[in-house]
């Protein structure tokens, strides 16, 4: 699969990280860099606060779109009706691959079909998993938070992902 991976400067050493999980999920990537994109099957659209500023409608044109979020910065219309990827606690091989399945769906975005009402957002938190809801309450993964804390009395480390909704969390060493 080729993919064409679009992003902003100030997202480059997230986006250096991206493509070489990308690669080995056995994708081709061509980053923004290269003039020659011709040919790709998916945009891979990093988005962020930075992306935001620069952003232009155009690329939601292209026959298969994949949003990747950095941050919380809301997708515009029509990238948040997309299947999407959140990259809760930064980039993982297990992320490139949701991608990579993203990438692969039959039906491309610009599909005149039927909108879902709420868009697939996988929300990747490394060992912890991935989550498109939470398994308790059933809300979205864009309300699970990754969290960093310390057990002071076990004397470890821990990375939660907490839901803001019915409070469930997981948890695990770090």
């Amino acid at each position: 699969m080729r993919t064409h991976l679009s992003y902003q400067p100030k997202d480059e050493r997230q986006a250096a990280s991206l493509a070489s999980a990308l690669g080995r999920a056995g994708a081709d990537v061509v980053p923004d860099a290269h003039a020659d994109a011709a040919g790709t099957n998916a945009v891979v659209l990093l988005w962020s606060y930075a992306a935001k500023a620069a952003w232009v409608a155009a690329q939601a044109d292209s026959e298969r779109v994949i949003p990747v979020r950095l941050d919380d910065c809301p997708l515009p219309p029509p990238l948040n009706r997309l299947p999407q990827v959140r990259l809760a606690v930064g980039v993982t091989d297990a992320a490139a691959a949701a991608i990579v399945r993203l990438a692969l769906i039959d039906t491309p975005s610009g599909d005149q079909g039927t909108e879902p009402e709420h868009p697939l957002v996988i929300s990747d938190f490394g060992s912890l998993g991935q989550y498109e809801t939470c398994p308790q309450c059933g809300v979205g993964s864009d309300r699970l938070r990754p969290y960093v804390t310390v057990d002071h009395h076990d004397d470890r480390a821990l990375r939660l992902v907490i839901c803001g909704a019915c409070g469930w969390q997981d948890y695990g060493d770090l």
